[in-house]
């Protein structure tokens, strides 16, 4: 799981509502023949060490000063996966999440981590896993824009993965375009990636044409997007590949109460039954946050 150099309410917040999505989720699948899944794609180390100032303990004097990140608890979830995929880019890191095996002799077969691209590990898993036999829940949770749209459009091929998406909405799309509505070349073909089209530039920049004193027209630009539209735009976007349910709804996270990201849920399996159940869960674990 990638993150700020240090952890406070907010990634509480997040690793809480997955933790809490992954058990109802193996509550429901466990009386079925189904073969259960869990994914990672940014799972960092199994430990995020808590922010020293302003953190989510500060006034708690014996507390730890590492939170369990999304690795571990995935792992203390009863009953377990059959199966965890556990992605890091970072060589160190991932030696460190070899570890876990150590920690989980019970689930060490069970456990795999890969030394790779998020996006690359993510399209090979979806081409080599077995779709009638198998479920998964799968956590994206990256610093800025690693996540290309074709990622999420092979999620969705799958149907049959629940999608747990922090969406940089501010930090990776709306910092990167100024106030007049300029961006350079570079931060559009990152957002083109992020979100999979150019249309974004209609939608988060508008133009007006204006006579300047001499009565000459001029236009001019200017950013008419926010944090909040900028998610909605992104939730459009996936409720347009997804054939279960995309929620309206999102976590706001960020340090302070800053909105840096949005944390976006979407189930793949067009099944009415399994959508229904899946959309319960998801609305009930964000409002227990």
């Amino acid at each position: 799981m990638a993150q700020l150099p240090f952890a406070g309410l907010h990634t509480q917040e997040k690793l809480q509502v997955l933790q809490s999505y992954l058990s109802a989720y193996q509550r429901v699948l466990r009386n079925t023949k189904l073969e259960t899944a869990f994914f990672d794609a940014f799972a960092g180390t199994g430990d995020i060490p808590i922010e020293e100032i302003g953190g989510l303990f500060q006034d708690v004097e014996e507390a730890e000063p590492f939170m369990e990140g999304s690795a571990r608890r995935a792992l203390s979830v009863n009953p377990p996966f059959t199966k965890y995929f556990f992605v890091e880019k970072s060589r160190r890191k991932a030696a460190l999440l070899e570890t876990l095996k150590t920690e989980f002799p019970h689930l060490a077969s069970r456990i795999q981590v890969e030394h790779e691209d998020a996006n690359l590990a993510v399209e090979r898993f979806c081409a080599e896993t077995d779709w009638k036999r198998t479920r998964a829940v799968l956590f994206l949770d990256p610093f800025g824009n690693q996540v290309g749209w074709n990622t999420i459009e092979i999620i969705a091929r799958t149907r049959a993965i629940d999608l747990w998406y922090l969406f940089p909405a501010h930090l990776g799309v709306n910092r990167q375009i100024s106030a007049s509505g300029q961006f350079d070349p570079g931060k559009a073909a990152s957002l083109d990636r992020l979100l999979g089209t150019s249309d974004w530039r209609d939608a988060f920049i508008a133009t007006v044409t204006q006579p300047d004193l001499w009565g000459e027209a001029h236009e001019l630009s200017f950013k008419q997007a926010t944090v909040d539209s900028i998610t909605r735009y992104m939730i459009r976007r996936m409720k347009q590949i997804f054939k279960g349910v995309v929620l309206d709804e999102w976590l706001p996270l960020g340090r302070g109460g800053s909105h840096w990201y949005s944390l976006l849920f979407a189930c793949a399996n067009p099944s009415s039954a399994a959508t229904e159940i899946a959309e319960r869960i998801a609305r009930a674990v964000m409002k227990r946050k």
